[in-house]
């Protein structure tokens, strides 16, 4: 009996210590898991696509409760939303309102049936507007649009798993028809978001919009695996690949494309004002296939390495057809803290209803101020190949260009700044892509309004085009400048100390060229 009362005792004392253990331990994970999500936090509100409208966090002894309300930046992405069909819209016009139920423990999905150690478990639902709601019922159904799982590790980091269910949507009066095959990101990080590894892919997706044309792509796989290096700059691969792109349209489609806002959302990269088309997508068949993009960054010493390389195996544009194209570049040499101090400098200046001018100017400042490290250090880019076959031939160049020497004192005379280029590129190119784009510049310069009653005649435009590139052509044939063989141009380029050599034939630069003497007759007058 004395056993019996000693094993209850011991029994009850384990179950007692456990419950303690439990508890202590929940305790302190959910003062760990705050902080992840509290950085977490704000690194969304950090980007500019968002707005935060409200935040709260109530932490609890075994379980915790995260609200947050965001709104898109309509500054950023009004001009966007306009585009989108009037059933999209409302999607980015009002907010996004979301839970993060947080459980922690040493078992933290225990309740749930999931048995993985760790400091937390957080599941977020997502609130939204009735509108909104009936929206995505309609391609949806009754699953939920997104799922979104944060499992918090013992150690710090975790794994963050998203998922967008596949559907099926059909307008049958409107000739629409949706089908979209899911998506899943898997998202490893360690303690402070500095280090992960990313996969995420898309199956696929096709619209049918009636007559207005047809849309789709397939297989869209990304993988990252970033980590920091001792300088600050982010250090590691990502990879991009499209099995394939393809748009049927018959409509004309105008555009107005705010390229450097979009840039910015997803590389934080400013580039000012300098890239915003707009004109007009004219009825068109397209079709990429096999995409393949990838970009490694390595670090030595104090400097940054990185290589990309791009690939596709077809581009068709209606009859024409380009490919395969084959790019590899890498830039070498590059500073390491002054990329970082330019990144910081590109991040505070605001662009959003900033008068291009002032911004510009802005752009300048910076680079002015933090860029001459980058300048001073030998930076160097290498093109180790380019080649795109075209329907006129194949485009090739290789080469590099780089900055050697170079002084601050240099800076403040241009043709000392000039002397430290080093240029050394083989260039190939078709003629009939030359004498193409020669005539399309012509008809730009000569073609007047379409609305005035004499036009010129694009037939006499296109032979004066022609006629003086192939003089232009024949001249520099005859000064060893270029080559021509079966339809191909060739050439070489090579500058160094302030001399250029094209082909291996001295070419005067303008501030070396003498200026032309004055006639006897002028300077017997004189």
């Amino acid at each position: 009996m004395n056993v019996n009362k000693h094993a209850i005792k011991l029994t009850a004392a384990a179950v007692a210590g456990t419950f303690a253990f439990y508890g202590a331990f929940s305790y302190w994970a959910g003062i760990k898991a705050e902080e992840t999500l509290t950085e977490q936090h704000q690194m969304i509100a950090a980007m500019s696509v968002f707005k935060v409208k409200s935040h709260q966090y109530q932490r609890g002894w075994f379980s915790s409760q995260e609200t947050t309300e965001l709104e898109f930046n309509q500054e950023l992405l009004g001009p966007y939303i306009g585009l989108l069909p009037e059933n999209v819209r409302p999607l980015f016009q009002g907010t996004i309102r979301y839970h993060h139920d947080v459980a922690h423990g040493p078992l933290p999905g225990l309740l749930s049936g999931h048995f993985s150690p760790g400091r937390a478990r957080v599941e977020t639902t997502f609130d939204m507007s009735e509108s909104t709601r009936k929206t995505l019922q309609r391609f949806f159904g009754d699953a939920e649009p997104i799922t979104v799982v944060n499992h918090l590790g013992l150690a710090g980091g975790g794994e963050l798993n998203v998922a967008v269910p596949k559907f099926d949507y059909e307008e049958t009066l409107a000739g629409v028809k949706m089908t979209w095959r899911g998506f899943d990101l898997r998202l490893n990080y360690a303690d402070g978001y500095k280090e992960y590894q990313a996969e995420s892919v898309s199956p696929g997706f096709a619209l049918e919009a009636g007559p207005k044309g047809r849309f789709s792509f397939d297989n869209i796989r990304y993988l990252s695996d970033v980590r920091p290096g001792n300088t600050g700059v982010k250090l590691g691969t990502g990879e991009l690949s499209v099995a394939n792109v393809s748009l049927k349209w018959n409509e004309s489609i105008p555009y107005s494309i705010k390229l450097n806002e979009l840039i910015h959302l997803v590389s934080r990269v400013r580039v000012g004002e300098f890239i915003n088309p707009s004109g007009e997508f004219r009825p068109s068949n397209v079709e990429l296939k096999n995409l393949k993009y990838q970009i490694v960054t390595s670090e030595q010493e104090e400097f940054i390495n990185t290589r990309g390389k791009l690939d596709f195996d077809t581009f068709s544009y209606n009859d024409s057809v380009y490919g395969p194209l084959k790019l590899d570049i890498s830039a070498n040499h590059l500073h390491g803290p002054t990329l970082v101090k330019l990144d910081q400098a590109f991040t505070r200046i605001p662009f959003e209803e900033k008068d291009p001018t002032q911004l510009r100017k802005r752009y300048i400042e910076a680079i002015t101020k933090q860029g001459l490290p980058l300048l001073i250090n030998d930076p160097k880019i290498m093109i180790n190949t380019f080649s795109l076959r075209m329907p006129t031939g194949e485009a090739r160049l290789d080469g590099q260009i780089a900055l050697q020497g170079l002084q601050e004192s240099d800076l403040k005379t241009p043709l000392e700044f000039i002397k430290r280029f080093i240029a050394l590129l083989n260039i190939e190119l078709p003629r009939q892509t030359l004498e193409n784009m020669v005539v399309a510049q012509a008809r730009n310069l000569f073609t007047v309004d379409a609305s005035a009653e004499e036009q010129p005649d694009l037939g006499e435009i296109d032979n004066l085009a022609k006629s003086l590139l192939d003089a232009q052509l024949s001249e520099w044939e005859n000064q060893k400048l270029i080559t021509q063989q079966n339809g191909q141009l060739a050439t070489k380029i090579d500058f160094k100390n302030g001399t250029l050599l094209v082909n291996s034939t001295r070419v005067a630069l303008p501030w070396e060229e003498e200026e032309d003497p004055a006639p006897p007759a002028a300077s017997a007058a004189q």
